[in-house]
């Protein structure tokens, strides 16, 4: 019994060497893709999964705000990770590099920290939230994919319908790596014009039908549309909706919250059910009309996602000038972003062309709506 005693400790000693070994396991030159079931993840070095003593690790990112339905906190204080799904927890010890199960069982589990980042051994997750994965060679590198029972495409027919995002991605990521170029000797320098200030623009439409949203769909670059879905502007829209969950934007609702709490609960229920049937996902992002505090409240507690816009054009545009000046005061007053919904996506389609061109000269970087910037 000692020394079967003495044999874990040293196998749990040398574990806790490798939790805190520096070596991040990837070579310099490998890209590593990550998608949940049929939604793929931006690449960055600071999020991007590696391989450490044989297992891969990946951060918290690609465990939330996708249909895995895991919940993240993590505690400074007391230097803990908990990840939670329904009746399964697991608390994870940073400092001894341990985890705990909810009935008390504790095993070796070593994680890295990265800044905000905490990577999390995939083996250890799979086993306790019953998910898989697969390690595909893909164009540019590797793609990650975990994947629940709710996944819909295979890997094979995902990576076909992916690869123009995963271009996308990978053209992005380079030129984020790209040396910023020398500064010139000041005394030879020439005034210029300032660079107007850098902002982040978040823009959604609400679909009336399929083909107008396809449209829409296509103006934009790297898939950063969202598209407010009722539910009467679900019929048709299948393709669409497969669309938006293999990666080609962001789906969310528009629900009539007029009728209180629990016939809004009700109609989200049944929206989500149709894209469901649909796609084998749901959406958490809800823009509520008419809603008392009670109804917000009560749809919250549901654990679903406000939208909320801080330019909402649904009622008609001014010139594109003045919309482009009303975003840009809105985004220098937010922190230097700003969420705007566009209304129906037949009108948008008049002036999108245009509203993009401004944007983009005016310093804005387009991205995609979702849960932590809603």
């Amino acid at each position: 019994m000692r020394r079967l005693r003495r044999l874990f400790c040293f196998v749990f000693a040398l574990l806790m060497l490798v939790s805190v070994a520096p070596e991040r396991g990837r070579a310099a030159d490998t890209v590593i893709f990550t998608a949940a079931n049929e939604k793929i993840y931006p690449l960055s070095d600071e999020t991007m999964p590696f391989w450490s003593g044989g297992t891969i690790y990946v951060p918290q990112d690609v465990l939330v705000d996708n249909d895995f339905n895991i919940r993240y906190n993590r505690n400074r204080e007391r230097n803990t990770v908990v990840l939670y799904q329904m009746r399964i927890g697991l608390i994870f010890d940073l400092s001894s590099g341990t985890a705990e199960t909810q009935d008390s069982q504790i095993f070796p589990a070593p994680v890295f920290v990265r800044g905000d980042h905490v990577f999390f051994p995939l083996d250890v997750l799979c086993r306790f939230f019953g998910l898989e994965y697969s390690y595909t060679r893909v164009t540019y590198g590797y793609l990650l994919r975990i994947k629940n029972s709710s996944v819909s495409l295979s890997d094979p027919v995902f990576i076909d319908a992916a690869g123009s995002s995963m271009t996308q991605r990978y053209m992005q990521y380079e030129r984020s790596k790209q040396p910023s170029p020398a500064e010139p000797d000041p005394s030879e320098q020439t005034p210029v014009e300032q660079e107007p200030a850098e902002r982040t623009i978040y823009l959604a439409v609400e679909s009336t039908a399929a083909t107008p949203s396809e449209q829409v769909l296509f103006r934009f670059s790297a898939a950063n549309a969202a598209i407010l879905f009722t539910p009467e502007s679900l019929s048709g829209a299948d393709d669409l909706l497969r669309r938006l969950a293999s990666g080609g934007g962001t789906a969310a609702l528009r629900i009539d919250a007029s009728g209180g709490a629990e016939e809004t609960l009700r109609r989200i229920e049944d929206a989500n059910y149709v894209i469901w049937t649909v796609s084998n996902t749901k959406t958490r992002l809800v823009l509520l009309s008419g809603a008392d505090e009670e109804t917000s409240r009560a749809v919250e507690d549901a654990g679903y996602c406000l939208l909320h816009f801080e330019q909402d054009y649904s009622g008609g545009y001014p010139s594109v000038s003045r919309m482009c000046s009303r975003i840009f005061s809105a985004a220098d007053r937010n922190g230097g972003s700003c969420r705007v919904l566009l209304g129906a996506d037949t009108a948008a389609l008049g002036v999108l062309s245009s509203l993009l061109t401004e944007l983009s000269e005016g310093n804005c970087t387009q991205l995609r709506l979702n849960e932590t910037v809603a």
